[in-house]
């Protein structure tokens, strides 16, 4: 019986059936996935944006600042969120904290972006657009 299942597996183009095939490239997109969440950096800043302006808060010092009248921004232990907002469904504050370059969260109602940024764009960035 030995002999015959390893005519049958040297008869097959590829020792893989299809079923390793689809593990093997989940495991290396997972994979993919867990080295970018985790590599990417600590910010230096969060950039936030709405129509009418363009601030720059450093994430190493704490602060609270009232965006466009509608919503609270928090920074704290060099992380950033959204801690009110009088919106509709609130996902601005759903989103919880963020800290690497790159996240960011979005308040679609009132048009307000907030995007944490690396070193090189903190220095000298605070002002009106």
């Amino acid at each position: 019986m030995n002999v015959d299942r390893a005519q049958i597996i040297r008869s097959r183009k590829t020792p893989f059936a299809a079923g390793d095939i689809i593990i093997f490239a989940a495991a290396v997109i997972l994979t993919v996935v867990l080295v970018l969440t985790v590599v990417r950096k600590p910010g230096s800043g969060v950039e936030i944006a709405c129509e009418d302006f363009r601030i720059v808060l450093p994430l190493d010092k704490d602060c609270e600042r009232r965006i466009a009248d509608h919503l609270t921004v928090t920074v704290s232990g060099g992380k950033c969120r959204v801690s009110e907002s009088d919106c509709r469904n609130r996902t601005c504050v759903k989103t919880g904290e963020i800290g690497r370059v790159g996240e960011s969260i979005v308040c679609a109602q009132y048009g307000v972006v907030i995007t944490v940024i690396g070193e090189s764009r903190v220095a000298g960035s605070v002002g009106q657009s």
